[in-house]
Order: C-alpha cells, then sequence, then structure tokens
C-alpha cells in the first residue's frame, strides 16, 4: 500500500533509525524490518507501529541498521544499506557493493537474538462425513523453524485421525526435520530425518534417514521452483512382515508460489526408486493452499499421496488423503 501522507517521526529515538523518502515527498523514519518478495517493505516505527511501504515507492533511504541482503542469485550481504538513484549500496565493514534494485531479492533485519529466528506454526482441521458410515476425520500439526545467517532448520508434525461408527479408527502420523546449509549461486546442502506410520496401510513404521545435494533454478519474486538429489535409507515394517532396510535414491522438487492476493501454494515431490529392488520406486507428494484471512491466521487445504510400486499383499499402491482446517503462524 503506497503511503500518500507524509510521515514525520521526530522523537525517534533508536540510534539505528533510517530514513525512508518517498518518491511522492513522504519520509518514513523508523527500523526496517524486511523486505517481503521484492514488493513490500516493511518498517517498524515509534508513533505508527509497522508501516507498509511499497518498494517502487521507496526514492531513497539513509542510515539503516546493518541488515541482510539477499540477491535473486542466492548471494547474501550483511551491513547497512543506503539507497538512492544509483542504485542498492551495502556498506559492509571493508567494503560496499552497489546494485541496481531489481537484483535485490529480499531484506532482513539480523536476528540479535536465538529467538528472533524461530517461527512456529500449527494447523487444525476437521472434515465429517455422512453416508453408509460416519467417518470423522481430525488433523493436528504443528512445526517450529530457526533461519540463521547460512543455515534453516525446521520440524514439522502431523497427525490425522479418522473416527469411525462403524470400524475401527484409523490414524496416520508423520514426523519429519530438515537442515539445509546455504552454498554460494543458490545451491544447498540438506540432510533429512522422517518418521511416519499408518494404520490404512498397514505400516507399522517407516524411518528415512539421507542427504541431499540442492539448487535454486527458478527463484523470482513469487515464484521459486527447488531441484534435489540425493540418498536416503528407508527402514520399514508393515504389519505381519519382519522390517526391511533398502538403500534409495532421492529426486525431489519444490514449488513455492505467493500471489499478492494473500494466496499461498506450496508442493513438494519425491520419487524414490529402490537401488535394491529394480522394479519398486516410492513417490511421496504434499501440497497445501493457504489464504490469508487475517492478521496470523490463514485458511488451508493440504493433499498428501503416497505411491509404492510394490505395495505389500493387500495394500493400495496409492495412499491419498485431504484435510481442510485453519492456520496460525507466530
Amino acid at each position: 500500500m503506497r503511503v500518500m501522507l507524509i510521515v514525520a517521526c521526530f522523537a525517534f529515538s533508536a540510534a539505528d533509525a533510517a530514513e525512508i523518502h518517498l518518491k511522492d515527498g513522504s519520509v518514513v523514519i523508523g527500523t526496517i524490518l524486511s523486505l517481503k518478495d521484492t514488493e513490500d517493505l516493511i518498517v517498524d516505527t515509534e508513533h505508527m507501529d509497522e508501516v507498509v511501504i511499497e518498494w517502487e515507492a521507496v526514492r531513497e533511504i539513509r542510515g539503516t541498521q546493518v541488515i541482510e541482503v539477499e540477491l535473486f542469485n542466492g548471494q547474501r550481504l550483511f551491513g547497512r544499506v543506503a539507497v538512492d538513484d544509483k542504485g542498492v549500496s551495502i556498506l559492509g565493514e571493508e567494503t560496499t557493493v552497489t546494485l541496481p534494485r531489481d537484483r535485490v531479492f529480499t531484506i532482513a533485519e539480523v536476528n540479535e537474538s536465538f529467538w528472533d529466528g524461530l517461527s512456529i506454526y500449527t494447523d487444525v482441521g476437521m472434515n465429517i462425513v455422512r453416508g453408509n458410515n460416519e467417518v470423522t476425520q481430525l488433523s493436528f500439526g504443528g512445526g517450529i523453524g530457526y533461519d540463521g545467517v547460512d543455515f534453516e532448520t525446521s520440524v514439522d508434525a502431523t497427525t490425522i485421525i479418522n473416527e469411525q461408527v462403524e470400524g475401527q479408527d484409523l490414524r496416520r502420523a508423520t514426523l519429519a526435520g530438515n537442515y539445509t546449509y546455504r552454498l554460494p549461486r543458490n545451491w544447498q546442502v540438506s540432510g533429512l530425518l522422517q518418521f511416519e506410520s499408518d494404520d490404512q496401510q498397514g505400516l507399522n513404521l517407516r524411518t528415512l534417514v539421507g542427504g541431499a545435494l540442492g539448487n535454486r533454478v527458478y527463484n523470482q519474486r513469487r515464484m521459486r521452483i527447488d531441484l534435489h538429489g540425493g540418498l536416503v535409507v528407508n527402514s520399514e515394517e508393515f504389519d505381519g512382515q519382519p522390517r526391511n532396510e533398502s538403500l534409495e535414491g532421492l529426486l525431489g522438487s519444490v514449488f513455492r508460489l505467493r500471489s499478492a492476493r494473500g494466496i499461498d501454494v506450496d508442493l513438494s515431490l519425491w520419487v524414490l526408486p529402490s537401488l535394491e529392488q529394480s522394479d519398486r520406486v516410492r513417490l511421496q507428494f504434499d501440497g497445501s493452499l493457504s489464504i490469508d484471512l487475517f492478521a496470523d491466521l490463514d485458511f488451508k487445504l493440504t493433499v498428501y499421496d503416497r505411491y509404492d510400486s510394490q505395495p505389500p499383499p493387500g495394500n493400495d499402491t496409492n495412499d491419498t488423503g485431504l484435510t481442510l482446517g485453519l492456520s496460525w503462524s507466530y
């Protein structure tokens, strides 16, 4: 949203306050928190709380605190930032780099403490089916992540409970941890650990441990595409069968879309060909559609599909589910 009124915050006392001069003559004084998707500059002011300014409306910026600047090619720079007609200048301790504005992907406040880098979300959903059988599906999910200077890590958990009037209740649970270390030119090295159980498929427990090398092959304001390749060890146990361990390849893609209207799409597809059974291939697909309702509350639709070309006797090749619910991030 373009700031149309002249904002004067002369009493702002923070030493790291910046002056943001807009093309319409307005001046906003405050601490820069972030530049999201090369579109919205978020500034914390003393008298107006957080102000959202269109990046294209900014004419000049002076006197920022030390902040992090990420370029579209994945390079990260740290320093005080100045913006003028020449472009964006990052003033580091030893060098100054000046770049065109269109090369800047995001700007973020440098976390001053461990707690500043944390992000947490929770999901809850419910579906009710009435027909030959009455089924109530409840879903609960949550996750915590940390974004460091050169790495990011996260832990996510999901539980889906199908309560049936006629029949036994069925549960599906997943717990996944991920660690990613960022390399130059949008390359990254990742380690993963995943636990999964599914009563519907008779899966008591599947454990995946492995690593991958990936690259962000497409990185624009609203869209990202990552490709990954690596290896995982699959340890799984089904009802009535002994535990089996095997080595699998990992080929994956992660897609992210951020709409200007508050609609977000996240998709991931992992292809896991067995390196010990030539005729077995597994696929893991997860997707979510989030619609911003207000503040940090979203309406969320999630879908998953698990494919196994050689499932245990009596199991289908596909296990698919869809849930509707609400998500709250903080």
